[in-house]
């Protein structure tokens, strides 16, 4: 049995842990937080990212989640660009809104029975003819057959397998203000997302009369400082022209955490190397423009553990081979949907939006279901193997 450490106790790293148990990994996990506090913000779990959870047996408490259900791109001027409704899509998965505290905590109820650490981070790696020895934290040294890295955008096993070189971000220009808050007879009903130059706002249901919020600002690196998440900042840079956020703005005050910080992505995509593998924000942090940080961070996780019987220490490569064009091709046209909805020249904005008012709403859907098609084709894979070994079992 192969004995592997996943550090990152997040949405990739549970969802790791989950499958790789499933294929008879004896797996153990640790975490560099002393305590798990999942920023106050919303996540979409799109179909794709459903389906491998599915696959896995990791079904989401229904009280936590909301079907995503009818969404829409508005202009500054209220025309609307674009709009569908994940519900009236033939696939046989959910598409849904999650708030992350909900989400981290039905995973752990999931991963009940793996070994977690909290407050013990990874100080240093090193390759082994028979495995990986870690040096963490706590001052202990341990041994292990694989170490994955699912501990996000600064990963500690990516800057100490591969060095500070390989550790660049891309600064996308654009920074982020998000919030989840409870929001009585204020909820949208439409998840909308509405753009105007240099600037777009987005009002996302949850579950229990909660909403998401995200704003997203044209500015200088840096710009996220002490003060800068305040709600009188907030309404200053994006009050008076989104009514229901708006409306959430009226009555919400500085009790409610605020999270600002700049978009980011990974210049260079890695999977890690022999034994140790990348996964998620770790191996290829992207922008949020599709929502598909954590889906691809899920499909990752599926991967990986269909390819758990591959010899350890060609795991990485194997790995790459498998989800590397897939992840590019996502986190190439997310930057650009986050580029070309903070187009600030007039024509560019024009043609821009009669393209997309243009475009017939089956064009969408059609671009949704090759969005999700490898994820599905994926899940497959992973609930055929699954079951071949309940079978044997």
């Amino acid at each position: 049995m192969k004995r592997v450490l996943v550090v990152g106790g997040g949405i990739g790293g549970l969802t790791t842990a989950i499958g790789l148990r499933q294929v008879g990994a004896e797996v153990s996990l640790i975490e560099k937080s002393s305590m798990f506090s999942p920023v106050g913000a919303g996540i979409t779990i799109q179909a794709n990212a459903n389906a491998v959870f599915q696959a896995l047996g990791i079904f989401l408490n229904p009280e936590d989640v909301i079907s995503i259900g009818k969404f829409q791109m508005v202009n500054g001027k209220g025309q609307v660009l674009l709009q569908g409704d994940s519900e009236a899509l033939p696939v046989d998965f959910a598409s849904m809104n999650v708030h992350r505290a909900d989400l981290h905590n039905n995973l752990l109820r999931i991963a009940d029975g793996i070994p977690l650490r909290l407050g013990v981070a990874l100080e240093s790696l090193q390759l082994t003819d028979g495995g990986v020895e870690v040096m963490l934290s706590s001052g202990e040294t341990e041994h292990w057959d694989v170490v994955v890295g699912a501990d996000g955008i600064h990963s500690t096993v990516r800057q100490a397998l591969l060095g500070d070189q390989a550790c660049v971000v891309r600064y996308s220009g654009q920074t982020c203000w998000r919030f989840a808050c409870h929001a009585p007879g204020r909820v949208p009903t439409v998840t909308t997302e509405r753009w105007r130059p240099g600037q777009r706002v987005g009002a996302v249901p949850l579950s229990r009369d909660r909403v998401y919020v995200y704003m997203v600002e044209s500015a200088p690196a840096g710009t996220p400082q002490p003060g800068s998440d305040r709600v009188d900042v907030l309404r200053e840079h994006f009050g008076n022209w989104h009514s229901e956020v708006d409306a959430i703005l009226e009555v919400m005050d500085d009790s409610v955490p605020v999270h600002h910080g700049d978009l980011n992505e990974h210049k260079e995509i890695h999977y890690g190397k022999g034994r140790v593998v990348l996964l998620g924000d770790a191996a290829h942090a992207m922008t949020p423009n599709l929502g598909q940080g954590a889906g691809m961070a899920i499909e990752d996780a599926a991967a990986l553990t269909l390819l758990w019987q591959e010899q350890p220490e060609n795991l990485a490569e194997a790995l790459a081979t498998q989800r590397l064009k897939r992840v590019k091709a996502v986190k190439t046209m997310s930057w650009r949907i986050g580029a070309m909805a903070h187009w600030q020249w007039s024509m560019s904005r024009w043609l821009r939006d009669l393209l997309l008012r243009s475009m017939p709403t089956s064009s969408s859907e059609k671009q949704s279901l090759a969005l999700w098609g490898p994820g599905f084709t994926l899940a497959q894979q992973l609930q055929d193997t699954l079951d071949g070994l309940s079978y044997v079992e």
